[in-house]
């Protein structure tokens, strides 16, 4: 059954041969790729990226989910995606990621939204324990994201490493909503 995970402006579902023109353009955004290694800049790389997104939803059982963010009036209109991928981590746990297109960089909490949203269902929905979450030096903003979501950083090596339980979760939903600025 496809995921569709609906917030107050966004839906979070699963990819469509169609979004990806949407994906390669934002990928390929100059702007976009200032955290990203020089492999990953190229349109082949996000053309690969695209379809390994496709190939994870026939999986059985399913270890990846790769989710394109829309805009909720139109979920055609595709301004990022957002994940969790269980595969090669250890029981309970998965890898949580977040991305925007960057003219969506900043805007009104919309990676707050979505991240929260995709924690949510990830705790609930697939019974994990724990989320891990690796940022790049430098950037700050999804520092502040993973901070507010309760994620608490661990140990850095080449990238910072953060960690999000299912009680911090539960914790820092009952505090007062803040959005990022």
């Amino acid at each position: 059954m496809p995921t569709n995970i609906t917030t107050r402006r966004f839906v979070l579902r699963e990819f469509r041969p169609a979004d990806r023109a949407q994906f390669l353009a934002y990928q390929t955004d100059p702007a976009f790729t200032i955290f990203h290694d020089d492999n990953e800049l190229e349109a082949a790389n996000a053309n690969n990226v695209f379809q390994l997104f496709l190939e994870w939803q026939q999986q059985t059982p399913r270890q990846n989910y790769q989710l394109a963010i829309c805009m909720g009036s139109d979920d055609a209109i595709l301004i990022g995606s957002c994940g969790v991928r269980m595969q090669g981590c250890r029981d309970g746990e998965a890898i949580f990621g977040i991305e925007l297109a960057r003219p969506y960089w900043g805007r009104f909490g919309y990676a707050q939204e979505a991240s929260a949203a995709l924690i949510g269902w990830a705790f609930a929905t697939l019974d994990l324990s724990t989320l891990i979450a690796d940022t790049a030096f430098g950037n700050a903003a999804v520092a502040r994201l993973a901070e507010a979501a309760g994620f608490v950083r661990t140990h850095a090596d080449d990238k910072q490493w953060w960690r999000l339980s299912r009680p911090a979760w539960n914790d820092a939903r009952l505090q007062p909503q803040r959005t990022l600025p």
